[in-house]
């Protein structure tokens, strides 16, 4: 369609629509740098209308790009399971360890046994050695070969890496990490006896053989694994650009984004508004979309001005809030109201947008305007609901066709990008949707769209997570060239259809599952046997005990946390949740099979123990329906102090039955009956009815001596689940030793609450004896809305050996 503001332009548009496109330039495979001029202010403006859903506003990351792992453990054990560390968030992967740099040689190093001790002070000239042999090295169950005298242990070697990049060696387990280890002839690692490992980072290539040397000051297993470090995040733009010198015409020689003149981008759907500007790579803020692509592209076609016009919105259907006139009504809940709504806002913000021309073009003449073309990017939406995709292809066939009527052009070109999830290995619920998209450009079974419609199969551009800002699948892991690539497919098939030339964007060449040598080297074995499991666990030892641990204990962040805990003091941040960083290092244990740092029972069962208690309605009340219910409530008389040592319960008229206490409207059964937490115990059923809503409870109980190198700690178990209890107050010896005014609430759930025995309280407990007394509340709501009563109490102390925090 043609628009104009005068009888001259009208005149000097039907010109060009008779002799073609003039000055109009071919498109080449690398885009040229803009000119820094702005478009022929004589000619009309070419707008393009760019709309979809959550892909098409635009997720590829600007900046911020973080690695899916903070760093890749590797390890030539055969039965190390690939995938995740047991703890920590890195990666576990697969490396390789080779007798030499043979293609075809075999796993392993060759090991020379010398007589005599280890000399550090010895040059790299050794003796005729007096035993040659092999071993697995890299294999934590393999044994160094030794003798009965004095010698040194030497084992050689060459080793590859699945990705490039910045690598770690480590060497040996206990006794054998005692070593010395040359890589290409520098040293790379060096632990000397009673001291730490001194590590050398260094840049290792995919595909290379490197020779390695170990001396070993002691014997023992032949571990040996590296560490993949400072994994730098991929995938933003500014990475891709400035770092992956993809799309070089987005910078300029110093560095700058570059900005295009000759186009302009108008945001007419989220910004009430409208925003926009000259186009350049911060046009869509914080993340770009198909736009900047597309708009390099069609700038460098044009002539002319170009205005691109993006109306886009998430979570949107074609079937339902896109859907076109011409699809009819589906009667479906509040149709009036929103079946179609988006489809409304769309047209509604191209129609301002035209209107205010001379505000959104900068110079802008009154030359008027062509609409040249539309561009859609959707279908998340669709193939997530049952039925959509069966229709999604008539719809869009009657959203071109509507659109076109919308503004009189019932040519104007359209460029349908499809859905690209998972690129080649698309699940089945986008099949559908992909072959819609494609086939509305089947020129034989729409004859009415050949040389008008063009289909963009975006499968091809799909990057994968470790070549991305984050795993999000739905935004293609708002991986930047992903944006960039859809972005110029779509500009390039737009010009083609406006009868220009412009080369395709290539083919990646990919492996049979699409996946780098990295994803295929951390990739996890499916559904491994309890032997298998056994084995890998014991294959990790080495790296989550010498490697991941020490990490952890080396963070700044652990460091005063973990010295505050060991001295027993009260962290200023301590809350009703008992895990802390001293449970962070246990989890590294454990992740190992070592228990001796668990939490264990300390003292007499105190479950399922006789308490005194007492129960009482509150004179202050509140609305049950809304908010936390512990407060400040008047104790009946006489009771002010009932957690006091001096205070009776028999002459208070307390009961004595046994715990745990509660209650599900009214009934003695479990709160929630597939728990079976250790720290918790709400799946099974109270022993005593708590009937109203404060419960007060009380017991002396008489505990074991304390031990040196532990610490302690009382559980408030019953209600560790989302949206589960109410909150408590603890006393030891009659003392408040903690206080909660909320249960567990979102994200919180699955920890034990309570408190730990700070140093102020050890004392109290060193004669043998020890007053517990708890203060807690029914619950009443789920979430700020009323519901029947329930709550599940029961108290009990534990014990932790603390283990090492110092870094050996």
């Amino acid at each position: 369609m043609i628009m104009s503001k005068s009888r001259s332009a009208l005149v000097l548009i039907l010109l060009l629509a008779t002799t073609g496109l003039l000055n109009a330039a071919d498109v080449p495979l690398d885009l040229p740098m803009p000119d820094g001029k702005p478009g022929d202010s004589t000619k009309p403006v070419q707008v393009y209308i760019l709309a979809g859903q959550s892909n098409m506003v635009g997720m590829g990351d600007l900046t911020g790009a973080r690695p899916l792992y903070p760093s890749v453990f590797l390890s030539a054990d055969p039965n190390v399971i690939a995938g995740r560390m047991p703890v920590g968030g890195s990666a576990l992967g697969r490396h390789g360890i080779y007798q030499s740099a043979d293609a075809n040689a075999a796993s392993g190093a060759t090991v020379r046994i010398y007589r005599g001790e280890f000399d550090p002070t010895a040059d790299d000239t050794l003796p005729t050695p007096i035993k040659t042999t092999t071993v697995a090295l890299g294999t934590v169950a393999a044994e160094l070969p030794k003798v009965d005298f004095p010698h040194t242990v030497v084992a050689e070697a060459f080793i590859d890496v699945p990705a490039t990049g910045r690598y770690q060696v480590h060497v040996g387990f206990g006794n054998s990490s005692y070593a010395v280890v040359l890589l290409a002839g520098k040293p790379v690692y060096r632990r000397d006896l009673g001291e730490n490992a001194e590590l050398q980072t260094v840049f290792l290539q995919q595909g290379k053989r490197y020779p390695i040397s170990v001396r070993y000051r002691k014997g023992g297993s032949a571990a040996f694994w590296m560490e993949q470090v400072e994994i730098e995040g991929k995938g933003d733009l500014e990475t891709v650009v400035k770092k992956d010198r993809k799309f070089p015409y987005l910078i300029d020689d110093s560095g700058n984004w570059t900005v295009r003149q000759d186009v302009c981008f108008q945001e007419a759907r989220i910004a009430p508004d409208g925003k926009g500007g000259l186009l350049t790579a911060t046009s869509n803020g914080r993340s770009i979309g198909p736009e900047l692509g597309f708009g390099f592209v069609t700038g460098t076609f044009h002539d002319e001005q170009v205005l691109l016009i993006k109306t886009a919105m998430g979570n949107r259907a074609l079937g339902w809030d896109f859907r076109p006139p011409s699809s009819g009504r589906t009667n479906g809940e509040d149709a009036d109201k929103w079946e179609g709504l988006e489809y409304r806002l769309m047209i509604e913000g191209v129609r301002k947008t035209l209107n205010n021309l001379a505000n959104v073009i900068p110079g802008y003449q009154g030359q008027g305007y062509e609409l040249a073309g539309f561009g859609w990017f959707q279908g998340h939406k669709d193939g997530g609901i049952q039925g959509m995709g069966a229709e999604y292809e008539q719809n869009l066939v009657n959203l071109i066709n509507d659109v076109r009527k919308e503004f009189d052009a019932p040519k104007m070109a359209a460029v349908i990008a499809t859905v690209g999830f998972e690129g080649w290995n698309m699940g089945e619920n986008y099949l559908p949707i992909l072959k819609a998209q494609m086939a509305v450009s089947d020129a034989q079974k729409y004859p009415e769209f050949a040389g008008n419609v063009a289909s963009v199969d975006t499968r091809d551009f799909w990057r994968e997570i470790n070549q991305s800002p984050v795993s999000q699948n739905y935004h293609y892991h708002r991986n930047a060239e992903t944006y960039m690539l859809i972005g110029e497919a779509m500009g390039r098939a737009m010009v083609r259809l406006r009868g220009g030339t412009a080369d395709a964007i290539p083919t990646m060449t990919r492996t049979p599952d699409s996946r780098s040598e990295l994803s295929q080297a951390v990739s996890e074995t499916l559904d491994p046997t309890e032997q298998q499991l056994a084995a890998s666990i014991a294959a990790t030892a080495p790296m989550v005990l010498e490697g991941a641990l020490q990490s952890f204990l080396a963070d700044p962040r652990n460091q005063q946390s973990l010295t505050t805990l060991v001295q027993g003091e009260k962290p200023p941040r301590s809350n009703q949740f008992l895990r802390d960083t001293l449970d962070g290092v246990v989890s590294y244990y454990r992740a190992v099979g070592i228990t001796d740092y668990d939490w264990k029972p300390f003292g007499p069962v105190m479950q399922n123990a006789s308490w005194d208690y007492f129960t009482f309605d509150p004179a202050e009340e509140t609305d049950k329906a809304k908010g936390a219910r512990y407060r400040n409530v008047t104790y009946p008389e006489g009771m002010e102090d009932w957690f006091a040592g001096n205070f009776d319960p028999l002459q208070a008229n307390w009961k004595t039955a046994a715990a745990p206490f509660g209650q599900l409207d009214g009934q003695l059964v479990p709160l929630n009956a597939q728990c079976g937490s250790s720290f918790c115990g709400c799946g099974s059923a109270p022993n005593t009815l708590w009937n109203r809503e404060v419960l007060l409870m009380r017991q002396a109980f008489k505990i074991p001596r304390l031990k040196p190198g532990h610490r302690y700690r009382v559980v408030v178990g019953g209600s560790c689940h989302v949206n589960a209890g109410e909150g408590f107050a603890l006393y030891i010896d009659g003392k408040q030793m903690a206080e909660s005014k909320d249960g567990v609430y979102r994200r919180q759930g699955g920890q034990p609450r309570g408190s730990h025995i700070y140093k102020e309280f050890i004392p109290a407990l060193e004669d043998g004896n020890v007053l517990i007394a708890v203060k807690s509340f029914l619950r009443y709501n789920h979430p700020r809305t009323e519901v029947y009563p329930r709550g599940h109490i029961s108290v009990w102390m534990e014990e932790m050996k603390i283990p090492p925090i110092q870094q050996p």
